[in-house]
């Protein structure tokens, strides 16, 4: 891998990433008999969720600002970011790739303080009504 681009994932937990045949499938979703089997990715890449950041710890568990890294194929990324342009994972910044680690680290702590909704909810400042339970 020769030329990689470091790819951000704000997820938790991360997600994997698949190529497939888009000739292929539209062909399998075209035919007049359904095709039962499930489609079959040409390559795949898991990616590191928030869970992985550097700066995530465990007890504190807060995932605001964080995102895990991944190294990729640049060839693969650029192919992965053509079949999934309007993929939220892309245009909510869920996923997203940066040339190096430094510029990684620049576009995180950019988007610190931007929610991705997977956040758990601030004991602080519950809405409304809810109010912490007592622990005895």
């Amino acid at each position: 891998m020769a030329n990689t681009v470091t790819v951000l994932c704000r997820l938790p937990s991360g997600v994997t990433l698949e190529l497939h045949d888009l000739d292929g499938l539209k062909s399998r979703a075209s035919s007049e008999a359904p095709v039962m089997q499930a489609a079959v990715a040409l390559r795949s890449v898991t990616l590191n969720g928030a869970k992985h950041d550097p700066t995530y710890h465990k007890a504190e568990g807060r995932l605001l600002g964080r995102a895990g890294r991944t190294e990729v194929d640049g060839d693969f990324w650029k192919a992965w970011l053509d079949q999934n342009q309007r993929n939220q994972l892309v245009t909510q910044h869920l996923v997203f790739a940066e040339a190096n680690a430094a510029k990684a680290d620049a576009a995180v702590a950019e988007l610190a303080k931007e929610k991705t909704g997977l956040e758990g909810a601030d004991q602080n400042a519950l809405p409304g009504d809810v109010k912490k339970a007592d622990r005895e």
